[in-house]
């Protein structure tokens, strides 16, 4: 078996990705994973229409470059913070550390994504959208009377038939240290401990039932990640947000946003 790479994991690298092209026309978009993950998407999707359900993939693999546009995006104002409602911050934080907690509610950090691995996809069913809705994904779209509750249903029962888990539906597990074990091998990192404690739950937390992850594909980038190289790629980066992102840096944090509990 090749060894996974940081490149691999980190989401520099796409040399062991399958490229798959999604819809036709002007509408299509390709996306990339691992051959696996397709291959069980792909059975899935063939279950769901069983069910009467059209299951899509709106998102794959996502790159270390991607990922830190995102969560600047946000730090910057360019983007919406959402709060614990799903709801965007009428104001934006002025202090940089909270800030970056906000965000981390609901976005990971570039090199903490599972989104990196080519194991995990952001899919729904563009056929219960109600005409003229744009796609939020949120959870309040998979609330019961909400057009994706059906889905998340059927989701629920059927994922782990096709080596599938939405890792994303509860709080994290914590590890009561700043030391991280399970989503890392190598880290010798201090923590700051005001990154700790109550604050954990600052991030991390928000709910995804779009989010499915092969948990096969996840594997064997979670037992080589190293979150010491994660962190120094962060702040090697130029991203305004990057020299603050050690003070929020704590082995719970890493958990919390790449669920190595779940594979």
């Amino acid at each position: 078996m090749t060894a996974i790479t940081p490149e691999r994991y980190l989401g520099l690298d796409t040399t062991s990705l399958t490229a798959h092209t999604i819809g036709a026309g002007s509408g299509a978009y390709e996306l990339y994973a691992t051959e696996g993950a397709w291959e069980a998407l792909h059975d899935l999707q063939a279950d769901a229409v069983k069910h009467g359900f059209w299951v899509q993939p709106c998102s794959a693999f996502r790159s270390f470059a991607r990922q830190g546009a995102i969560v600047e995006g946000k730090f910057t104002g360019a983007r919406p913070i959402l709060d614990r409602n799903e709801q965007p911050l009428q104001t934006l934080p002025s202090d940089p550390i909270a800030r970056l907690r906000a965000i981390l509610l609901f976005s990971a950090l570039p090199g903490c994504s599972r989104h990196h691995f080519g194991s995990d996809f952001d899919i729904y069913d563009p056929h219960l959208l109600p005409a003229g809705q744009k796609l939020q994904l949120t959870a309040k779209e998979y609330v019961q009377g909400s057009y994706f509750y059906e889905l998340g249903l059927y989701l629920q029962e059927s994922l782990s038939r096709f080596g599938f888990a939405r890792p994303y539906m509860s709080a994290p597990a914590t590890t009561g240290t700043n030391t991280a074990t399970a989503a890392n091998n190598n880290n010798n990192t201090t923590t700051p401990q005001s990154a700790a404690g109550a604050e954990q739950e600052q991030w991390g937390i928000g709910r995804e039932p779009w989010h499915i992850s092969h948990l096969a594909s996840a594997r064997d980038c979670l037992r080589a990640y190293d979150a010491e190289r994660a962190l120094t790629e962060i702040e090697r980066s130029k991203w305004s947000f990057a020299p603050f992102v050690r003070q929020v840096w704590s082995a719970d944090l890493v958990q919390a946003l790449l669920r190595p509990d779940c594979a």
